[in-house]
């Protein structure tokens, strides 16, 4: 097969590199540019690479250290509830820790359970027939949603409130209680946000309120 001079240069077109790799068994030196191009090519991208790996360490670092103040928050709420010897504390407790803590001040509270004849609880924070069948449908956080009249109603004299965290406080599968939170910024309640903590929040008023109304017994 004749190969001819279309060929060769067909093929360096296609590999342009193959010539400077084998530059020294045909007794050439690469011109002093093109090696130049390639240094700066690869230090350009060497710096485009530590630019970026730079960026991802201070996301990094920035999460770390918004997962550490979300956390202190979480822990100073719980540091309020310890203290906690009635039901009166245990409101304060919760208001004064999403307003201090979580700069969440428009929120309700609401028992939804039998109370027991020897407890005072603040006639306020007992739930009508109306909250306690809403309650009865929240098995686990809900952010986001609006909530149904008979919860919305609750929040009396209250700015416009755009998006809402409903967090159902369960004793041994039951709900006890209902906390409701809303926010003014619509986007600060997500659907599709982590409620983990949340979660646990819920877990920890449930402890507190189930040894206060002597449901623990």
């Amino acid at each position: 097969m004749k190969i001819t001079e279309q060929d060769v240069l067909a093929f360096l077109q296609a590999q342009p590199d193959w010539l400077y790799q084998h530059a020294a068994e045909f007794g050439l030196r690469p011109s002093e540019s093109k090696i130049l191009s390639f240094q700066k090519g690869s230090m350009l991208a060497l710096k485009r690479k530590t630019e970026k790996m730079a960026d991802q360490l201070v996301q990094i670092l920035a999460d770390a250290e918004t997962n550490r103040d979300l956390m202190m928050k979480f822990m100073r709420f719980h540091q309020r509830l310890l203290a906690v010897e009635d039901i009166s504390q245990w409101l304060d407790a919760i208001t004064n820790g999403l307003r201090d803590d979580f700069s969440l001040p428009h929120h309700v509270v609401r028992i939804v359970t039998n109370i027991p004849e020897n407890c005072s609880v603040p006639a306020e924070i007992i739930a009508d027939a109306e909250v306690k069948a809403a309650a009865a449908k929240l098995t686990k956080p809900l952010c986001g949603a609006l909530p149904v009249v008979a919860l919305m109603r609750q929040f009396a004299d209250q700015p416009r409130l755009e998006s809402f965290l409903q967090l159902p406080i369960r004793w041994h599968d039951k709900t006890i209680a209902v906390l409701i939170i809303g926010h003014e910024n619509d986007a600060h309640f997500q659907p599709e946000q982590s409620t983990e903590w949340i979660t646990i929040m819920g877990e920890s008023l449930a402890i507190i309120l189930a040894r206060l109304l002597k449901l623990a017994d």
